[in-house]
């Protein structure tokens, strides 16, 4: 099976896209529940697809090129679980041989194959979180189409713009998801590597960075809405804590496979012989890439198993040592086996009915499938974290993130954010408000022509606004 992948034959490519599409489809139509995250994401692009401009009407962190996907895809497709997933495969399979070709391009490795493409294809089948859109994942794309800029060996005065095109492929994954600034570290050390006149280069790549962010900034100045910009996204804290999304074991047990293919793939290629220059430079600068992964990883407010997709280019590099080394062919084909059997065993635990076996809770990212609610097909607002009120019904008001909305309703003391509130409602008034933070009494105090004009209902906790 391995050594099946080590040619470049066109054939390999078409079983390699029919592998990852027999692995991923089935659970895909089989219709897995949707996630609150993709949720989240919807909502962003229906208020977006409704004419009301990001930061301005929708309190969001979503950085702007992912709030753009989610835009287009609500034209496209509305509230689509499907679309959504079906476009995060399609953005795997892309960065997937991406990624491939750069490495054969560039001679990265003895021999030109689809290895890597193999090992990302098969690793990013692990989990069902793969298949979420996510902005990491839209981000990944970027990183990958600016691999092949930032490697250039660069001359003085020759192919200058490629560094321009590489630092403004690593600006728009930065626009993705803002943690990925970060890998403007691994343009650095691409520079420092493959650079002649290093200075030079360096300042080239950050033009490049910061010009995605000159023209989006100009945008927002010109739509009076940069002040927000820099408050609900570009300026928000850096988190330095680990909090998991989902319970740290789960996690744990989840990654075991990648983890165990990074560390083989790391012995293996530290006891390489010696090769080309460029090969060892580009090794050096893989480990950056890794590096800078684990930092964008471990200082998220919420990890879960989607975060971990940036780590799957250095994986699918190095990954390519180990099956290529000079151990016996059994031996890597058993180890390769035993790979796909724990990604068939992993993602399709749920209808093979071994989950209880396995011990694994997916219920902290899942929606409830049946859910009755109070209010339905209706516009709404929740004053809380509770978003199943969403699942049926219509968001208004900037307020769709709870975190975010703290700036106005956890400063119900401070006469600009009363007065903010006053403004935001006066244009849109939801039909019934859940209050899950107990606030009506105090907002019905402070803004009586706005919040007196509800009525409590016979839920606790909802209510209706009066019939005129």
């Amino acid at each position: 099976m391995i050594s099946y992948f080590r040619s470049i034959l066109p054939s390999r490519i078409f079983l390699l896209v029919l592998l990852f599409l027999g692995i991923q489809l089935p659970l895909l139509l089989l219709g897995f529940p949707g996630t609150a995250p993709e949720l989240l994401h919807m909502l962003v692009g229906e208020r977006l697809a409704e004419g009301h401009a990001m930061y301005r009407d929708i309190y969001d962190n979503t950085a702007p090129i992912s709030a753009l996907v989610f835009w287009l895809l609500d034209l496209l497709a509305g509230r689509s679980f499907m679309a959504y997933r079906l476009t995060a495969l399609g953005l795997l399979l892309l960065q997937a041989l991406l990624l491939n070709n750069t490495l054969n391009r560039h001679q990265v490795y003895a021999s030109k194959n689809y290895l890597p493409a193999l090992l990302y294809l098969l690793l990013g089948s692990l989990s069902f979180e793969f298949n979420m859109l996510t902005p990491l994942l839209i981000g990944n794309t970027f990183l990958i189409l600016s691999l092949p800029y930032i490697i250039t060996l660069s001359r003085e005065g020759f192919e200058n713009n490629r560094l321009f095109i590489g630092g403004f492929m690593l600006g728009l994954a930065a626009m993705c998801y803002l943690p990925l600034a970060v890998f403007l570290l691994v343009g650095v050390f691409a520079v420092i590597f493959f650079a002649s006149n290093t200075f030079r280069s360096a300042m080239l790549m950050l033009c490049g960075f910061a010009f995605p962010y000159a023209v989006l900034m100009t945008f927002y100045l010109y739509t009076n809405t940069g002040q927000e910009f820099l408050q609900l996204h570009l300026l928000r804290p850096w988190q330095l804590q680990v909090a998991f999304l989902r319970p740290p074991s789960d996690v744990a047990k989840i990654m075991t496979i990648p983890g165990i293919i990074l560390l083989l793939s790391l012995l293996s290629a530290a006891s390489l012989p010696q090769r080309l220059v460029f090969q060892v430079k580009f090794q050096q600068l893989m480990w950056v890439w890794l590096v800078a992964s684990m930092l964008v990883i471990f200082t998220r407010d919420e990890i879960t198993v989607a975060t971990f997709v940036i780590i799957l280019p250095p994986i699918a590099y190095f990954g390519e040592f180990f099956f290529t080394s000079g151990r016996k062919g059994w031996m890597l084909n058993t180890v390769f086996m035993v790979m796909l059997a724990g990604v068939l065993i992993l993602r399709y635990r749920l209808v093979l009915g071994i989950n209880q076996v396995l011990q694994m809770d997916e219920s902290p990212l899942l929606l409830p499938e049946q859910v009755q609610l109070p209010v339905q097909h209706s516009t709404v607002l929740v004053l809380g974290n509770d978003i199943r009120y969403y699942m049926q019904n219509k968001p208004v008001t900037p307020y769709l993130n709870w975190e975010l909305a703290q700036r106005h309703f956890g400063k119900l003391n401070e006469y600009q954010a009363v007065l903010q509130l006053h403004e935001n409602f006066r244009n849109e008034m939801p039909q019934y408000l859940v209050d899950k933070a107990g606030l009506m009494p105090e907002l019905s105090y402070k803004l009586p022509t706005i919040f007196g004009k509800y009525e409590e209902t016979e839920d606790a906790g909802v209510y209706q606004l009066k019939q005129p």
